[in-house]
């Protein structure tokens, strides 16, 4: 059975989020406020026990338990666990103090850090939701009060096949000048990202071909993958008969904050300006301005002579 992902809220009659005292299949208790529709809403424990069986189909409440939220995990039977994201699982928060925690339904899975869910809040003005929800801080984006527990795996939904293994990569070398712009992690091998970095102008300092994050570079700031680099080319050294400094120029295309190319985008396309100092070696090694300061760095084809 293929899983269809559910982004809009359940409809009325749906027997999966009604009790059973009123012909549904659903032990939870009354959400709050209560959902004309689907009467174990507002509440996210009646919304993923509902979700958790729909998903399967059964006719009935097959699989968990309507218990706190932090307790669906002593109640998982024999469904699986784990701690890395797959569509149709529940995921499970730890309430600390008087809180009971909190549970949601993974609709749709963008990487191991980054998962789209659906889920309901007892006490919430709205019955459903659909969340991004990011693991940047070990919580999967809730705060400091919900530990997360783990993902509880659907049975109706069976195992992607592992991807194949990555191949090594000749595409960076050690040495190499690169702009730094994605996710780093603590080792080649990570699941989980540490920190992202953002237009960082670096150096590939070691590189573990085949792993999933094959590249580290200048300072240590952690393990990247291919995507995250963009190699810096170096630009050609002016000649004589080039542009110089001094000279009078039009800038007719846009060029950069920085000299590295790494910073904002510079316009003044039209603008008549002098070229203040050539930066040799470098991605947009002519900088230009008047006497009020540096209007740009330009390649030398976004500038014309005049």
């Amino acid at each position: 059975m293929g899983f269809t992902p559910r982004y809009t809220r359940p409809e009325a009659g749906n027997k999966y989020y009604i009790r059973k005292a009123q012909g549904g299949y659903s032990n939870a208790i009354y959400g709050s406020p209560t959902d004309s529709a689907c009467n174990v809403l507002a509440n996210c424990v009646g919304y993923a026990y509902g979700r958790f069986n729909e998903i399967g189909q059964y006719g009935y409440c097959k699989y968990l338990a309507p218990v706190n939220a932090e307790n669906f995990m002593d109640y998982k039977g024999s469904c699986k666990t784990g701690m890395t994201p797959k569509v149709g699982a529940c995921m499970v928060w730890e309430g600390k103090g008087d809180l009971a925690g909190h549970v949601a339904i993974v609709e749709k899975v963008i990487d191991n850090n980054h998962v789209v869910t659906s889920e309901s809040g007892y006490g919430s003005s709205t019955p459903f939701w659909t969340q991004d929800r990011y693991n940047t801080n070990g919580r999967w984006g809730c705060g400091t009060n919900y530990p997360f527990k783990g993902f509880i795996y659907n049975p109706a939904v069976p195992d992607e096949p592992e991807p194949p293994a990555p191949t090594p990569s000749d595409k960076f070398n050690i040495g190499d000048e690169v702009i730094l712009n994605g996710p780093i992690y603590v080792s080649s091998t990570a699941a989980s990202q540490a920190n992202y970095i953002s237009n960082k102008r670096t150096q590939i300092t070691r590189k573990v071909p085949g792993t999933a994050h094959p590249y580290n570079t200048t300072g240590d700031l952690g393990w990247c993958d291919e995507s995250s680099l963009t190699k810096v080319e170096p630009a050609p050294t002016p000649t004589p008969t080039e542009l110089k400094v001094g000279d009078t120029v039009i800038i007719t295309g846009y060029g950069n904050g920085s000299s590295y190319g790494d910073s904002n985008r510079a316009g003044g396309i039209g603008w008549e300006r002098t070229i203040l100092k050539i930066w040799v070696g470098r991605r947009f090694p002519y900088q230009v301005g008047n006497s009020t300061g540096t209007t740009g760095f330009y390649q030398a084809n976004a500038l014309r002579k005049k």
